[in-house]
């Protein structure tokens, strides 16, 4: 039993350490809901917030997550909740905004507790903001 137990532990930790190295590498993760935008985790340009909340409202968009990630010293999107057509216009909006702009965005003023949490549910419930 003992064991059953340090292996429940050590699986434990793996699964944090790597939820851990997977958010460090996270620049910015955006939530759209019809056509309103609330940064989730990170930080983003307002410039490029407004590009993608604008394209998601001109695409009829519903419901998107817009997550980008550093890869190999470049920034990389990944889109859900789109079509791979709309998730193409998001990526070539994105490409317009360079690294070295992504990394010197400045870090948001509301909703910062919210943030550290880092879960969509929670900061759409709480942040009221008119963004």
């Amino acid at each position: 039993m003992p064991d059953m137990e340090v292996l429940l532990v050590v699986t434990a930790v793996l699964g944090v350490a790597l939820l851990v190295h997977r958010r460090s590498q996270e620049l910015f993760v955006l939530s759209i809901r019809d056509g309103k935008a609330r940064l989730v985790r990170g930080r983003i340009p307002g410039m490029l917030k407004g590009d993608l909340t604008e394209a998601a409202t001109q695409m009829r968009v519903k419901r998107c997550t817009v997550t980008a990630r550093r890869d190999d010293g470049r920034a990389r999107v990944d889109v859900s909740g789109m079509s791979d057509f709309e998730a193409q216009r998001v990526r070539n909006i994105f490409q317009l905004y360079p690294m070295a702009a992504l990394r010197a965005a400045p870090p948001p003023v509301k909703g910062a507790w919210l943030r550290l949490l880092g879960f969509a549910w929670l900061v759409w419930l709480f942040d009221r903001s008119t963004e």
